[in-house]
C-alpha cells in the first residue's frame, strides 16, 4: 500500500513538472503575486528564514520585515499608542521604526529597504508612520484627538479587512482554479482570472474563504487543532476554486469528509518539498521564485484533484457538488462545437459589418490603435475586431487547447457582456489619448506627491512643470497605448516591450533636461540595476505593472466611460487642457519648478536626516 501512495506521488510530481514547464512564465508570475499579497508560500519559508537567522546572529524575519527578536510589531505599537491616547509615543514609535528600516542593512536580502518607492511605501506602512499621518491631518479638521485617533484605526481597520477578504484572500482560490486549468490545457487566457467574477460568485467565494480562514485562526488557539484542522481544511480553495457556488459551510464540511484518512499523507506530501526550502535559503531565494512555488502549487493541484477523483466514486456525501467535469477532463469535439455553433453566426456578422478605411485610416487603427472618424463607425470598426479575436479563441477550445467557458455549471450567456466592457483590443480616439495623457500626467503626479506627503511629511509639486501633471507619466501611457498597439494581444511581449520602451524613454527624458538645464529632476544612483542614475529596475517593474493595468483594464474602462460623454463637451475639455498644459510648459521654460526634493536630491536629504 505504501509503495502503491510512493508511486502516486511521483507521477502527480511528473505530471506537476510537466504542468510548469508548460505555463512556465504564467506560473512564475502568478506565484510571485501570492508572495507579494502573503497568500502563499509564506509559513515554512518564514520559519526557515529565522532558523537561519538564528544560527548566524543575524536579525529575524517577522513578516516580511527585520526586527530584532525582542521586538513585537511597530505597527501594531503605534496602533496601540493610539488608541490608549498615547499620542507622542505613537509618534516616537513610528520615528523610531522607519529610522531603524531606513538604517538596516539587509545583506543576504534582495527586499532592500533603504531607496526607492517600493521601499518607502513598505517602511512607511510597516513603520506605523502612515497611521500618525493620517491622524494629524484628521486631527487638524477635526480638533479632537480621541476621535481622530479613533477615526484612523477603525478607517484602517476597515480598509484592511475588505482588502484582505475579497483581494488577498480571494487570490488563493483564483491561483487554483488557473493551475487546475493549466494541468489539462495548453493555454490560460488572461480573461480567465476573472473566472468567479464571470460566474457572479465573487462574494459567495469570498465568504466562504473567510470562513476557513476563521476557523483555521480559533483552531490555531488549541494545541492539536493547528496541525489537524490545518489539513481537514486544506481542500476549501480547491472546492471553491471549481464551485464558486457552494455555500461556506457546506465547503468546510466537504474538505472535512474528502480529507479523512488523508492528513497524513498531505503532510507527507509537504515534508518532500523541505530540499527546495532549503535550496531556496542556499540560492537566497531564487530556487524558491524560479522553481519551487509553482512546482509546489502544481503538484497540490494533481494532490487534490486525485482526492476528488476518490471522493466521488466512493460517494463521499457533497461531492456531487463537485460537477466541473471539464476542468479535469477535454469535451468531446462533437461537444465543444455545438456548444460553439455560432462561430459561423460571428463570421457572418464580420462579414455584414465590415468596415472598409480608406489606406491612411487602415494604418493608423491597425499600426497605432488610433481612430480618425466618427465614433459611431468606431464602435462597429471595434465590436468587429472583437469578434475576431474571439473566433480565434473559440477555435482553440473546440481544438482542446482551452477551457471551455460555455460549458462551466454556472455560465450563462450574459456573461459575454462582463468580457466585452473590458475588452482591450479596441482603437482609441484623438480625444480619448489626449484625456489618457492628462489622467495619467495627473495620477502619477498625485502618485509621486503622496509618497512624499506621507512618508516624509512634507508636500512636494514633483515635476518638472508647475501644474498637477507630470507629464513622463501621460507620455509613457499615450506610447504605450499607440506605439505597442500591434503587441497587445501578446501580454507577455507586450510587458517586455513596455520595460524597453519606457526604459528608453526615461533615460532619454533624463539625458535631454540635464543637457538643457543643467539638472536633474530625478536620479536613481544606488539603486538596484541602475543605468547612470537615470532609470532603474525598480522604475521600469513599476512602468511596466503599471501599463499592463492601463492597457488590459483601465485604458478600456475610461474609453467606455468617456465614449457616453457627448463629443462636444469632449472636445471643449481636451481644448482647455491643451491650453493650461502649452501656458504652463511657457512659464516653465522661465522658471523652472526646481528645489528641495525636486532637483537637489543632496539638499533634500540632507533636511530630512536632521
Amino acid at each position: 500500500m505504501n509503495e502503491n501512495r510512493i508511486d502516486l506521488r511521483k507521477s502527480w510530481k511528473k505530471r506537476a513538472k510537466q504542468v510548469v514547464k508548460t505555463h512556465y512564465v504564467m506560473a512564475v508570475i502568478l506565484c510571485l503575486i501570492a508572495v507579494f499579497f502573503g497568500t502563499e508560500f509564506v509559513f515554512i519559508r518564514t520559519q526557515a528564514e529565522n532558523l537561519y537567522a538564528a544560527a548566524t546572529g543575524q536579525e529575524i524575519r517577522l513578516g516580511g520585515s527585520m526586527l530584532k527578536l525582542d521586538s513585537v510589531s511597530a505597527r501594531d505599537k503605534v496602533i496601540s499608542d493610539l488608541i490608549e491616547d498615547n499620542i507622542n509615543a505613537g509618534r516616537q514609535d513610528a520615528a523610531e521604526q522607519l529610522t531603524l528600516y531606513k538604517n538596516a542593512k539587509l545583506t543576504n536580502s534582495v527586499l532592500g529597504r533603504q531607496k526607492g518607492i517600493f521601499a518607502s511605501v513598505a517602511n512607511t506602512v510597516a513603520s506605523g508612520h502612515l497611521y500618525m499621518i493620517l491622524f494629524g491631518g484628521l486631527h487638524s479638521l477635526l480638533h479632537s484627538t480621541r476621535v481622530a485617533s479613533a477615526l484612523v484605526v477603525l478607517g484602517s481597520l476597515l480598509l484592511t479587512v475588505l482588502a484582505w477578504i475579497f483581494l488577498q484572500n480571494m487570490y488563493r482560490a483564483i491561483l487554483r482554479r488557473v493551475f487546475l486549468e493549466a494541468r489539462v490545457y495548453g493555454s490560460v487566457p488572461m480573461s480567465h482570472l476573472l473566472h468567479f467574477r464571470l460566474m457572479g460568485r465573487w462574494v459567495r467565494a469570498a465568504m466562504t474563504l473567510l470562513l476557513q480562514s476563521v476557523l483555521e485562526f480559533l483552531w490555531a488557539l488549541t494545541v492539536v487543532g493547528v496541525f489537524i484542522k490545518h489539513f481537514s481544511y486544506i481542500l476549501v480553495p480547491y472546492i471553491v476554486a471549481e464551485n464558486p457556488d457552494i455555500k461556506p459551510r457546506e465547503a468546510i464540511r466537504l474538505s472535512r469528509r474528502m480529507m479523512n484518512g488523508h492528513k497524513w499523507e498531505c503532510f507527507r506530501l509537504h515534508l518532500t518539498f523541505i530540499g527546495w526550502y532549503l535550496l531556496g535559503l542556499v540560492t537566497f531565494g531564487v530556487t524558491d521564485v524560479f522553481w519551487t512555488l509553482p512546482y509546489e502549487m502544481a503538484v497540490f493541484s494533481e494532490f487534490y484533484a486525485a482526492i476528488r477523483s476518490e471522493a466521488r466514486e466512493k460517494g463521499v456525501e457533497g461531492a456531487e457538488r463537485l460537477n466541473d467535469t471539464y476542468l479535469y477532463e477535454k469535451a468531446e469535439e462533437a461537444l465543444l462545437r455545438s456548444t460553439y455553433q455560432d462561430i459561423e453566426e460571428q463570421k457572418h456578422f464580420i462579414d455584414e459589418h465590415r468596415v472598409t478605411l480608406p489606406p491612411v485610416r487602415r494604418f493608423f487603427a491597425r499600426n497605432f490603435g488610433l481612430w480618425i472618424g466618427s465614433t459611431k463607425e468606431k464602435a462597429m470598426y471595434d465590436e468587429v475586431d472583437t469578434r475576431r479575436q474571439q473566433i480565434v479563441e473559440d477555435r482553440a477550445v473546440i481544438k482542446g487547447r482551452i477551457y471551455p467557458q460555455r460549458l462551466a455549471p454556472l455560465w450563462n450567456d450574459r456573461n459575454n457582456s462582463v468580457v466585452r466592457k473590458i475588452r482591450y483590443i479596441r482603437t482609441y480616439t484623438v480625444w480619448s489619448v489626449i484625456l489618457a495623457f492628462f489622467t495619467f500626467a495627473f495620477v502619477g503626479w498625485a502618485w509621486e506627491v503622496s509618497l512624499h506627503l506621507v512618508g516624509d511629511g512634507v508636500f512636494i509639486n514633483r515635476g518638472v512643470m508647475h501644474g498637477p501633471w507630470l507629464p513622463i507619466y501621460g507620455s509613457g501611457v499615450v506610447m504605450i497605448m499607440l506605439v505597442l498597439a500591434r503587441w497587445r494581444r501578446r501580454p507577455i511581449a507586450e510587458a517586455a516591450a513596455i520595460v524597453l520602451l519606457c526604459g528608453a524613454v526615461e533615460y532619454g527624458t533624463s539625458y535631454v533636461l540635464e543637457a538643457i538645464s543643467g539638472m536633474r529632476w530625478w536620479d536613481y544612483t544606488g539603486y538596484f540595476l541602475n543605468l547612470n542614475g537615470r532609470i532603474c529596475g525598480e522604475g521600469l517593474t513599476v512602468f511596466a505593472l503599471g501599463g499592463m493595468a492601463a492597457v488590459y483594464l483601465l485604458l478600456p474602462i475610461l474609453d467606455t466611460l468617456w465614449s457616453r460623454i457627448r463629443p462636444k463637451v469632449t472636445v471643449a475639455i481636451c481644448t482647455v487642457l491643451v491650453l493650461a498644459f502649452c501656458a504652463d510648459l511657457v512659464y516653465t521654460h522661465k522658471v523652472p519648478n526646481v528645489g528641495e526634493g525636486i532637483t537637489d536630491y543632496t539638499a533634500y536629504e540632507e533636511v530630512q536626516d536632521r
